[in-house]
């Protein structure tokens, strides 16, 4: 589903994600095919203290790219928040999938790469007529990723899909699944996106077994931002709670989506129309301008205008992620 030709974004920048060793987690998302782009660093960037709510914040990051969509490794000097990764029900931003044909034993590889199985240890196909395979491990330090294996020759397509790898999604789990479906949908002009699980949620043995967690039923709904898709769900079997401070940017796990847009004012006039804050005035950073907000569950959310030369940019990327 491509974006409505109205909307003021144009696609995802990066998803950025914390970690304590970028050498370490360079290696290990090797696994996934993600390439290495570019390294910078920030200091006392006015942006990232606001966000950190103190001053003199110091931070290394490596830009990582796939076919579609790109991760920015986040490390941070002396991080003022010990907070750990997001659990598979959230709340917050809780996992990436990485979507990669069957043949590549992506999965086998990251799990040699020090990630652990959270549900069952072999890769589970949920529909018997579907032949994908899913599992949910966390990386190095607790971030939850999930790997789709999928039996190309299964699928009898006329060609064979272009990239054996790609970024599928990156994963908000919510209290309340309605009503962030709503936010997203008013500022993303997609007033009717795809939903699954009506009012109880689903589920059953086989996504317990992806989840971890017995008795598992989810409410899920998609957004497609052009290159790289948003999914939310809401586990009404395990109901969470939002916390009563937003999680710091320097919290363990993902930390923030980074959107492309081209004019930012009025991307701040329709995020918040819709119901987010914005948080930080625009700042300069990678070659363009961007602000920060937290949409209605507090997430850390990026409005970012780049340049297409710019290595953050959505633009390095054509098609739908695809």
């Amino acid at each position: 589903k491509q974006l409505n030709p109205d909307s003021v974004v144009n696609g995802v920048n990066y998803v950025g994600v914390v970690v304590t060793d970028l050498d370490k987690s360079t290696d290990f998302y090797a696994a996934a095919d993600l390439q290495r782009v570019e390294d910078k660093s920030f200091s006392d960037h006015p942006a990232f203290n606001a966000l950190a709510g103190r001053d003199g914040v110091n931070v290394k990051t490596r830009m990582l790219r796939s076919a579609n969509a790109q991760i920015r490794l986040m490390q941070f000097e002396e991080p003022g928040s010990s907070a750990p990764a997001v659990p598979v029900q959230g709340p917050g931003i809780a996992h990436l999938c990485f979507q990669v044909a069957q043949s590549t034993n992506t999965y086998q590889k990251i799990l040699a790469n020090g990630a652990g199985a959270i549900g069952a240890h072999e890769l589970v196909q949920l529909n018997p007529r579907n032949p994908v395979y899913y599992g949910y491990v966390e990386d190095l330090d607790g971030a939850v990723i999930e790997i789709e294996h999928v039996d190309v020759d299964q699928l009898n397509l006329p060609e064979p899909p272009i990239n054996q790898y790609r970024i599928r999604h990156v994963a908000l789990a919510s209290p309340d699944v309605e009503r962030l479906a709503k936010f997203y949908s008013a500022f993303l002009d997609q007033p009717d996106p795809r939903r699954i699980g009506g009012s109880n949620g689903f589920g059953g043995e086989r996504i317990d077994a992806v989840s971890g967690l017995e008795g598992s039923k989810i409410k899920m709904a998609w957004f497609q931002i052009r290159n790289l898709e948003l999914e939310i769900s809401q586990y009404v079997s395990h109901p969470t709670q939002l916390p009563a401070t937003p999680r710091s940017i320097e919290a363990s796990g993902y930390n923030v989506i980074v959107l492309d847009v081209e004019n930012l004012e009025k991307a701040q006039s329709k995020f918040e129309a819709a119901g987010g804050r914005i948080v930080t005035p625009p700042e300069a950073m990678d070659g363009g301008e961007i602000v920060f907000g937290r949409d209605p569950d507090g997430n850390l959310i990026g409005l970012q205008s780049a340049s297409e030369a710019s290595v953050v940019s959505a633009k390095n990327f054509s098609g739908n992620g695809t």
